[in-house]
């Protein structure tokens, strides 16, 4: 599975590059601070997740996901944030967001997800090749 972050805080970036390294199957295809960054690069990696920030310099989480909406590619995005308000929640959900943690309570649950996709498309191409 191929992953892109795009978060500001390189503490967390690489917090996530550790974490996510010990889930099979799993990829860090890039990175970004901003989120006319992060739209470029999941428009030019391809990942098949994004792990997306709300408060980025020059722009917001909301922005990429509008930037998306449109694109034939339609990679699963897992908002992780500070601002886990359910105001937040909502909004980034509501807008194509597949998933909504926060960031000093839930950060673990990124690694389940993504094992659990991992799961989901191992399962499917073992059926397929059944």
């Amino acid at each position: 599975m191929r992953v892109l972050i795009v978060d500001d805080s390189e503490v967390l970036v690489q917090c996530l590059r550790s974490s996510l390294a010990e889930v099979a199957g799993t990829e860090i295809v890039g990175q970004a601070a901003s989120a006319a960054e992060g739209l470029r690069q999941i428009r030019k990696a391809t990942p098949d997740v994004v792990i997306l920030d709300i408060c980025m310099p020059g722009g917001s989480g909301i922005e990429v996901l509008e930037g998306l909406r449109n694109d034939q590619f339609q990679p699963i995005v897992i908002v992780l944030s500070n601002h886990s308000e359910p105001q937040y929640r909502k909004k980034y959900l509501r807008s194509g967001a597949r998933h909504f943690f926060d960031k000093s309570a839930e950060f673990h649950k990124v690694a389940e997800v993504l094992r659990s996709l991992g799961d989901a498309s191992r399962s499917g191409t073992e059926e397929a090749d059944q």
